[in-house]
């Protein structure tokens, strides 16, 4: 009895993951999680899709770098969605958005022309190390003491930093931006609404790097647009914009603090099997 269960669950399992209801749930798990949590997408998204990718007959090297820029065209959508919520809060500091957004583009550019071009095995272990500082990000529950306020030079070259790891880690660079503004003498909030508007130059430049890539190749994968799984946008994106304010309304309710550390948990897990995967 216990076996023909298993077979069973085995059996819907393989279903979902051949069909693209396993988007929409993605899309669902984002939402909730990057509105409960203050997590960017792409720390959740890509080794999610990295799994299913596989699961449908990807090779390895697609895979992985499939899953990266599918990841980033998402992120558009829910930068530019979360931005507009902190412009209606006026959380977003302008002159320092400027200051920061030619660098960040440019980083993120760049760093997207050399992603598609890097091994898969040079980028999980890149992204695999950037989840265990993610989880440690996670896991602090005091802010670092604030300093003085930054130099325009000092902006430039940090923006360029944020925008070069973002584009390698699929991210819409929260998870770097808001620790070094808030350490900057940046208040919380506004650090938050600043990194969520940068978020939008970070994964255009990316998106727009792996568009120009796609075309310039003469034949397409199924259901892929150079490294872009397309339907995996299409089911994705929207779920996530819609569930982001239910993860802000669990907020209210939830332990988020605790919450916060048992993700961190399994960012770790996460990470070591991708590295253990690669050996």
């Amino acid at each position: 009895m216990a076996s023909h269960h298993h077979a069973s669950l085995m059996y819907w399992i393989d279903g979902l993951l051949a069909h693209d209801a396993v988007f929409c749930l993605m899309g669902i798990a984002v939402g909730v999680l990057s509105g409960l949590l203050g997590i960017g997408g792409g720390i959740v998204l890509v080794p999610m899709l990295h799994a299913v990718l596989l699961a449908r007959g990807l090779s390895p090297e697609l895979a992985f770098h499939s899953a990266l820029a599918t990841s980033m065209a998402c992120i558009v959508f829910t930068a530019l969605s979360s931005t507009r919520a902190h412009q209606q809060r006026g959380n977003i500091v302008w002159p320092t958005l400027w200051a920061m957004l030619p660098m960040v583009f440019i980083g993120a550019w760049g760093a997207t022309w050399l992603a598609i071009r890097l091994p898969a095995t040079w980028l999980s272990v890149f992204f695999a190390c950037f989840l265990l500082f993610a989880a440690y990000q996670l896991w602090q529950v005091q802010p670092l003491a604030a300093s003085r306020l930054p130099g325009q030079w000092e902006l430039r070259a940090v923006s360029l930093c944020i925008g070069v790891i973002s584009a390698l880690v699929s991210i819409g660079g929260g998870t770097l931006t808001v620790p070094y503004l808030t350490l900057r003498q940046v208040p919380v909030r506004h650090a938050i609404g600043t990194s969520a508007a940068l978020g939008v130059p970070i994964a255009l430049a990316s998106t727009l790097g792996y568009v120009l890539s796609a075309l310039q190749q003469p034949t397409q994968q199924p259901g892929q647009f150079g490294l872009l799984h397309l339907s995996a946008i299409l089911y994705i994106t929207p779920l996530s914009v819609l569930c982001a304010p239910l993860g802000v309304a669990l907020t209210q309710r939830l332990p988020v603090q605790s919450l916060k550390r048992l993700f961190a948990g399994f960012l770790v897990v996460v990470s070591v099997h991708l590295l253990m995967t690669l050996g």
